[in-house]
């Protein structure tokens, strides 16, 4: 089914976002898009578990609710059937999802084909997105979904609608630092910390900045960073496992530089259009990297200058070279971040 909706006829829009923190950042962008589209449209978002720290953040919508894990959540649920949107975007493609939107009672409810399996999500959406995420980038997969359900969206730049609440301070924090995140939850994105150790000596020896790092509280998290301080003699401000989710965010986005792995950090530098490195390994960066221009993507097992491909193997984080990633980050220092790497344009 296809419709065009204009502003006037809605009453409200519900947008379900219920994976990882990172998906709930690449989500903002179809957010901004939506606000300008509509903006008098009541716009409430749905995030789950550990993103719904972020949820002040997301200036777009005028009310984020959170899925808790292990909960009923009986008032979400009623809070979403007060509601009664007109559209529901869902983003997430899975039953508590589905359901969500079934009980909303909406007109319009849009989810993606490749999820519409089983009878639950079959009955939840009434409109079906074709797009194939192997083809996109995450961000335009999401935008593709608003086009499924008739919403119109002007072209908005892929950062800028995220901001941080007023008074949000992180006591300590240098003035000028670069940030190094060298965390995930999947141990095969892990840069060896030999090399992280390597950089963070270059960064002190070659540029004098302060240095930042930051990192969950997961104890194999935890050993990482250990290994990569007890591998450098350069001075560094450890907050690692000492930050809650907004105060990340307010560290990432007053770095001068940040250098992160592929993880929410990454999306988060890249929603303040903070200049980055980003490192790649086993994950594709068509799907998840930063295009903004003063991001440098760099892949283990890739060249200078390679053009990103939707199906392309990935290779193990060992064969980055930390002498690459440091000449890099060397260029962004000297504010040459248009001619690093591969800088998208903006």
């Amino acid at each position: 089914m296809r419709h065009c909706l204009p502003p006037s006829i809605l009453p409200g829009l519900l947008v379900l976002q219920l994976k990882r923190i990172g998906d709930a950042v690449l989500t903002a962008p179809a957010l901004g898009a939506l606000r300008r589209a509509h903006p008098g449209v009541p716009l409430t978002l749905v995030l789950a578990g550990a993103a719904g720290e972020l949820g002040s953040l997301f200036t777009p919508a005028d009310e984020v609710l959170t899925w808790r894990s292990g909960e009923w959540n009986v008032d979400l649920m009623q809070r979403v059937r007060e509601l009664r949107p007109d559209v529901v975007l869902d983003f997430t493609g899975t039953d508590r999802s589905a359901w969500l939107s079934l009980i909303s009672g909406a007109g319009i409810r849009a989810g993606y084909a490749k999820f519409a399996g089983g009878p639950l999500r079959g009955a939840a959406w009434t409109d079906l997105c074709g797009a194939a995420v192997r083809e996109l980038h995450t961000i335009d997969f999401h935008h593709a979904l608003a086009a499924a359900a008739g919403l119109v969206l002007p072209a908005v730049p892929d950062g800028g609608h995220l901001k941080l609440p007023p008074g949000l301070e992180v006591p300590g924090l240098p003035d000028r630092y670069v940030l190094v995140h060298p965390g995930t939850a999947r141990e095969e994105k892990f840069w060896p910390a030999e090399a992280w150790s390597d950089l963070l000596d270059h960064l002190h020896a070659n540029h004098g900045v302060p240095l930042v790092l930051t990192g969950g509280n997961w104890d194999f998290e935890q050993s990482h960073l250990a290994s990569i301080l007890s591998g450098t003699s350069a001075p560094v401000l450890n907050l690692g496992g000492k930050l809650n989710l907004r105060e990340l965010a307010r560290v990432i986005a007053g770095a001068l530089l940040a250098v992160t792995v592929d993880t929410a950090a990454m999306h988060l530098a890249s929603s303040f259009r903070v200049p980055q490195v980003a490192l790649f390994g086993p994950t594709n960066p068509f799907h998840w990297a930063p295009r903004h221009g003063r991001s440098v993507v760099l892949q283990a097992g890739a060249g200078e200058g390679v053009v990103w491909q939707p199906k392309q193997s990935g290779a193990s984080m060992a064969e980055l070279s930390w002498k690459r990633v440091a000449a890099a980050v060397d260029r962004m220092l000297e504010g040459g971040a248009q001619q690093a790497g591969n800088a998208a344009p903006l």
